[in-house]
């Protein structure tokens, strides 16, 4: 298929394209290999890394190793890597400093859709590959209510009143591209406002190859046992991978007698490993469990 990209409001692929493409010199003024384009290899950021390619501009590849992704999903990102490396592209593969097992042990407490530091920490930490280059991620504003909070298509940090706005963005959508505050770096999210039908009706027009996870019904993919997901999908996970489920449970048993050595309150849904997992586990504790029930845990 075609691709206009004049400058117009069009499709979100054209948009994202003429986004990647105006800021392309800002990424090379920072970084002369272009912007560092972070991936899983999941459905979004092989969606992120095409609109890259296919922009023409300049860019490097970054997986973070987080040890509790998908086998299936492991192998297809090796695979992948490897292409874009016989492509041309640069490509790092970068190892959690923390497992996630020790990020348990040290917070006391597994990560909750409302408190998910495993994500800052094995995925979104600056490594020293990304040097001062602009950041890209397949984050989508659908995904989380935080992200959709937080997430525009471009985050840069410059003085609060500024605003950094496209010369093809329109009054109606240029709140899309006011500047925002993360971390001191910058970041491009082309696919933040994208829908899911966004992702899979690119992914067929343009004969995008994703994960064959998605094909056996698996509508998401990442970490497994990823609070983020729904009850339904992380029992699926741990029945389809049943080593992970097993060290959940020895890291919460490991959890509760590290509460109990710190003098940490045990509560009656986390009396023992089996219940807190089956509590963890729950739809409902995810979207209501907030500061309230945390506050008997020191983070």
């Amino acid at each position: 298929m075609e691709y206009q990209t004049s400058l117009t409001q069009g499709q979100p692929d054209d948009e994202a394209v003429r986004l990647l493409q105006y800021y392309e010199a800002l990424a090379l003024e920072n970084d002369p290999r272009g912007y560092c384009v972070c991936t899983s290899e999941g459905k979004d950021s092989r969606v992120l890394g095409h609109l890259f390619r296919r922009a023409g501009v300049k860019h490097f590849y970054q997986h973070s190793i987080t040890g509790i992704d998908p086998p299936e999903l492991i192998y297809f990102q090796r695979s992948n890597f490897q292409q874009y490396r016989d492509a041309g592209y640069l490509t790092y593969d970068v190892m959690y400093r923390k497992s996630m097992w020790q990020l348990m042990l040290e917070k006391k407490i597994p990560p909750l859709r409302t408190i998910r530091y495993c994500c800052a920490e094995l995925k979104e930490k600056r490594s020293e590959h990304q040097g001062k280059a602009v950041v890209s991620f397949g984050v989508r504003k659908y995904e989380s209510v935080k992200r959709a909070r937080s997430r525009n298509e471009l985050e840069i940090a410059l003085p609060r009143q500024k605003n950094l706005i496209m010369p093809f963005d329109d009054g109606e959508n240029r709140k899309i591209f006011e500047l925002c505050y993360r971390d001191r770096e910058k970041r491009v999210n082309p696919l933040a406002y994208w829908t899911d039908a966004d992702i899979w009706n690119y992914s067929r027009d343009v004969k995008l190859e994703q994960c064959s996870l998605y094909s056996e019904g698996f509508d998401r993919l990442g970490c497994i046992g990823c609070p983020l997901a729904r009850e339904q999908n992380r029992r699926r996970e741990f029945s389809r991978w049943p080593k992970f489920y097993e060290q959940y449970l020895r890291t919460f048993d490991r959890m509760l007698e590290r509460r109990r050595q710190c003098g940490d309150a045990i509560l009656d849904y986390a009396s023992t490993a089996e219940i807190w997992m089956e509590w963890w586990l729950s739809d409902h504790v995810q979207e209501t469990a907030g500061a309230g029930q945390l506050s008997l845990y020191e983070l």
